[in-house]
């Protein structure tokens, strides 16, 4: 047999109860079931809250004005790679800017979440 370790020490001054029961337990009640009524519906409460939609194009011009900078600078850059044009420096510095500066713009035009807000601190979905 192999030397004692330090958990054979520990353990060998504890008592434990082993011993199984050998009688099979009762199996358990089936539930019963009964079909929630149009009544039940109504009386619960709603597990989310209704969130109005959205219009799909923004109402501002400059929502718009910024989305066409996020999305018509680097696909003007893209379109004259591929047609093989060749754009000066100062070409695609200036969309290059105008991606970044769109960007910002409607980072910043998000809407705040914070403690001001009536339903904060909120960490579901809005759909």
């Amino acid at each position: 047999m192999t030397e004692r370790d330090d958990f054979d020490k520990i353990v060998e001054g504890l008592e434990l109860d082993l011993s199984f029961d050998e009688e099979p337990e009762e199996p358990a009640p089936e539930p019963t079931w009964t079909p929630l009524t149009d009544d039940d519906f109504e009386a619960q409460e709603p597990f989310y809250r209704q969130v109005e939609p959205t219009a799909l194009l923004p109402r501002r011009r400059n929502i718009l004005l910024a989305w066409g900078g996020v999305v018509g600078a680097p696909l003007a850059l893209f379109v004259a790679t591929v047609s093989g044009v060749y754009l000066d420096r100062s070409v695609v510095a200036g969309a290059a800017l105008t991606f970044v500066a769109a960007s910002i713009y409607l980072i910043l035009q998000l809407p705040e979440h914070g403690p001001s807000r009536k339903d904060w601190p909120d960490d579901g979905a809005v759909l």
